[in-house]
């Protein structure tokens, strides 16, 4: 299974030769092995919307809207990961510098 983050999505979104790379592998892959999760929805959702605020002409709007339409469009259409409690506490070891993990690296060098 192939779970996208983020920055797989972007590439996808700018398109050209890494992201026909992508396209290949994901293909490979089947569109049943291919998920993504909340937390890159959330992300993207604010780049967004941060974005439309910024738009100085009613042009800048209106792609803006059809771009964030898009971006609803595909979530759409693959399977979202939650960010549970199970999903939390995978982060707080794996990714949190506050880990305990970290700090037994830390303390064992």
């Amino acid at each position: 299974m192939y779970i996208l983050d983020t920055d797989h999505l972007s590439v996808l979104d700018r398109g050209g030769v890494k992201a026909q790379r992508l396209l290949q592998r994901l293909a490979n892959a089947g569109s049943t092995q291919v998920a993504v999760s909340i937390i890159s929805y959330e992300e993207q959702m604010r780049g967004w919307l941060s974005y439309i605020a910024k738009a100085q002409t009613i042009e800048q709007q209106v792609e803006a809207y059809k771009q964030l339409k898009r971006q609803l469009t595909n979530y759409c259409a693959i399977p979202i990961f939650e960010f549970d409690e199970q999903a939390a506490q995978e982060f707080q070891v794996y990714w949190m510098p506050s880990s305990v993990e970290t700090k037994r690296h830390i303390m064992s060098s």
